[in-house]
């Protein structure tokens, strides 16, 4: 199984970003590998995109099913693959920091991984990156601290393959899904600033 967190923050309101976010039609291209998407209602729709993983190139066809609308801070979704064997769910999480310094809430300490995994993903960060044409500048850092009007989005994604090639799809979907998610919440962030014209 292929698990996936990544957050990043900017100076927007965290209304800013639940108003971007809830709409799929306002980041779907930042999707990687994005093909396409067809809305069947407000909670289900099909997505095509195209996987590069090592020697393999396949079009991945995904039934998703929003099963959490929590504006403004939680969107909760799962999908699962209809020409491939795929299950997984994720979540666009949004908070502000005030929010964040409340009494109770911690930060899980991040998972020490071992160095081939971390070079692993080195590498799929730099093709991700380079199939996609690169990473838009971002306006804010991407580690900007609490202050006013500050927002974090987080998102998460697990993927599970199924049928006798999963453990061998499971080994090569791991080194890109967090690239992948670090090139969408970034995108998404940038997209953003962009069109909020936050400073530098």
């Amino acid at each position: 199984m292929a698990v996936a967190e990544y957050s990043t923050s900017t100076k927007l309101p965290i209304e800013t970003i639940w108003n971007f976010v809830k709409e799929m039609d306002n980041w779907a291209d930042l999707v990687t590998g994005y093909q396409s998407h067809e809305k069947q209602s407000d909670e289900d729709s099909t997505w095509v995109l195209k996987g590069d993983l090592g020697p393999m190139s396949r079009m991945l066809k995904l039934q998703v099913h929003i099963t959490e609308w929590n504006g403004p801070t939680r969107v909760t979704f799962e999908l699962k693959g209809i020409n491939e064997l795929m299950d997984g769910h994720g979540t666009f999480e949004m908070s502000s920091y005030e929010e964040e310094s409340e009494p109770g809430v911690h930060v899980a300490p991040a998972e020490r991984k071992n160095f081939i995994l971390r070079l692993l993903e080195a590498i799929a960060r730099f093709f991700v990156r380079l199939l996609s044409g690169g990473a838009p500048e971002r306006a804010a850092s991407a580690d900007a601290g609490p202050g006013a009007g500050m927002a974090k989005l987080t998102f998460k994604l697990e993927l599970k393959p199924g049928g006798p090639m999963a453990p061998m799809i499971d080994s090569l979907i791991k080194p890109v899904i967090l690239p992948a998610a670090e090139q969408l919440a970034g995108n998404i962030m940038a997209r953003l600033e962009e069109l909020h014209g936050t400073e530098r």
